[in-house]
């Protein structure tokens, strides 16, 4: 889900390239935050580091083939 997060985040900034890494570390925070809430709310869900790894590396990959992508074709 994070991975097209963050194509979709950045195929909708206008200049990428400068933006990856801020759309990179406020996806990762983004993750971070829904999993506090997970932990803070009461829904039966709990915070846990191997979600916010996935997350992490979803939004990794995310950048990395979007980056690619904009750098065929401009």
């Amino acid at each position: 889900m994070y991975l097209f997060f963050a194509i979709i985040w950045g195929l909708n900034s206008k200049n990428f390239i400068q933006n990856r890494t801020r759309i990179f570390f406020y996806a990762v925070l983004f993750g971070l935050g829904l999993e506090i809430f997970q932990h803070v709310l009461p829904f039966g869900r709990y915070f846990d580091w191997g979600d916010f790894v996935a997350n992490s590396v979803g939004v990794l990959f995310g950048v990395f083939i979007l980056y690619y992508i904009k750098k065929k074709l401009l």
